[in-house]
């Protein structure tokens, strides 16, 4: 049985979720509680929300919309609108099903990404479909059927003939887990330098210091559409777009925010997440990035198989030729940590500027080198020497810019010109050795304590890195952000003996 109540306009922000408000008497009378899904019928739209319950801020006979409501539509104040109750989702029978133990099929997963992406399922029976990714796991079909659902659910991008290229179309991704994000971004220049297509979309930032797409967005726009990249694509060969405003797999984006309340990661949930988005977007072919070691997401040995092994099996299974390329880390892929100064190590390599970060330039190196041999632009061998002249003759800056420039760039901006925190903090030894490893997971916490991501002039600058010989008194890095509070949040987190391993 549907109500027909009057609109009122709220001053509040629904956050992730579209929420009404309704007196406390008019949800007793209808049998409705806090949390259930509604139907909302305005003049010109329908909506799927979450009901809240209140005894002041609506009376009876009102329903209260929030500000993601009022002012994306047309809503007059005291108009009528309907209110619904919606049948229970097939999905959360489905979710039940799997947390007994037994198996999905296709139709059932598909019913759940849907629904998902749809919003008509909570939060709560969203966390227990993870649960499920744990206890008692995806067997190969489901997690294929997983992938299948959350890109049907979306919209998908078509790069074939866009440069005549025919079906050939390059990607590299990396699992994350690592400080220093510049590999990217100095990446996807070289690959669409030598005439291949490389749309590359990337993220903010989860559990690292800054995202791909925080650095990025220093000096170029990255909201960019499906129809914007597609465009930029045909024009230039490459983009470095954020995938967060992009329909692609909606439903890993909404599990993600689930993912991170939980502060839990399956190792399965990552790969049918990078799997689901990299087919959405096209690609025949891509390199998957596995960093490994002591405090990033890979950290036992035996793991590092179990992990390339699933992404070349369900790669294949969608017809998409993968390169798994491990490494194995010890610290940050680069010297400067958090926005301004991870994009500020990018332009120092496309410039061939003597302060460069060679630690980075070198991991860029053998990684393009290995995907240029992998696609068949590179014979045997060589793929690390073309790569490495793509950067020396200045083509890949060249490509970088005209890529900018496509998103929207106004002017180019040198590497002298990005701009540090204005507060900062040189930090000394206190002890000797040579630098063994840096740990990923202090960088981070140190980085979050200056202010990255939200502030970009916020981050460290190590001046001394792996294998690097120490001496007392030596100056091993600077913070940088805008307040001198942070610049103390910082100290007091730091260890010395915590962040860095000495021999």
């Amino acid at each position: 049985m549907a109500l027909y109540l009057k609109a009122k306009k709220l001053d509040l922000q629904a956050g992730d979720y579209l929420k009404v408000l309704l007196n406390r008497i008019d949800a007793e009378n209808e049998s409705l509680s806090a949390g259930d899904k509604v139907w909302v019928t305005t003049y010109d739209h329908e909506y799927i929300c979450t009901i809240n319950i209140t005894d002041t801020k609506v009376e009876q006979g009102q329903v209260g919309f929030c500000r993601d409501i009022w002012e994306g539509t047309y809503l007059a104040t005291d108009s009528y609108v309907r209110v619904e109750l919606m049948s229970k989702s097939k999905s959360v029978g489905y979710i039940a099903k799997k947390l007994q133990g037994e198996r999905l099929n296709e139709e059932e997963m598909a019913e759940i990404m849907k629904d998902i992406t749809q919003k008509k399922i909570r939060s709560a029976e969203m966390a227990y479909f993870m649960a499920t990714m744990f206890s008692p796991g995806f067997n190969d079909d489901e997690a294929l059927y997983a992938i299948k659902g959350m890109v049907a659910a979306g919209e998908v991008l078509d790069f074939k003939d866009v440069r005549k290229n025919g079906d050939l179309v390059v990607d590299k991704h990396s699992i994350g887990g690592i400080a220093g994000k510049g590999i990217t971004p100095l990446l996807v220049p070289i690959v669409a330098s030598f005439g291949l297509v490389i749309p590359n979309t990337s993220t903010r930032a989860i559990t690292s210091p800054a995202g791909t797409t925080d650095i990025l967005e220093v000096v170029m726009p990255v909201n960019l559409n499906g129809d914007e990249i597609h465009e930029i694509v045909s024009k230039t060969g490459g983009v470095l777009a954020w995938g967060g405003n992009l329909n692609i797999a909606p439903a890993d984006d909404i599990l993600i925010r689930v993912e991170k309340g939980l502060h839990v990661q399956s190792y399965q949930k990552f790969i049918i997440s990078i799997i689901a988005k990299k087919l959405a977007m096209g690609i025949s072919h891509i390199l998957i990035d596995v960093p490994y070691g002591k405090e990033t997401k890979i950290s036992e040995p035996e793991d590092i198989e179990l992990v390339s092994e699933s992404f070349m099996k369900f790669f294949n299974k969608i017809g998409v030729k993968c390169h798994v390329y491990t490494r194995n880390v010890l610290g940050p892929d680069s010297r400067g940590i958090g926005p301004n100064l991870e994009i500020r190590d990018v332009l120092r390599i496309l410039e061939n500027n003597d302060e460069k970060c060679t630690e980075l330039e070198e991991a860029v190196v053998a990684m393009t080198g290995e995907l240029l041999e992998f696609v068949g632009k590179a014979k045997k061998g060589m793929g690390e020497n073309m790569a490495r002249d793509c950067l020396d003759s200045g083509k890949a800056e060249k490509k970088f810019w005209e890529i900018a420039f496509a998103q929207g760039c106004k002017e180019k901006v040198s590497s002298k010109d990005i701009e540090l925190g204005s507060k900062k903090l040189e930090v000394v030894s206190t002890k000797e050795g040579v630098i063994e490893s840096i740990n990923n997971k202090e960088v981070v916490k140190i980085s979050r304590a200056l202010g990255t991501p939200g502030i970009k002039e916020a981050g460290i600058y190590f001046h001394k890195f792996l294998d690097d010989e120490i001496k007392k008194g030596d100056v091993l890095m600077t913070f940088y952000s805008t307040a001198l509070r942070r610049i103390k949040d910082a100290q007091e987190v730091y260890d010395e003996g915590k962040l860095f391993t000495y021999s």
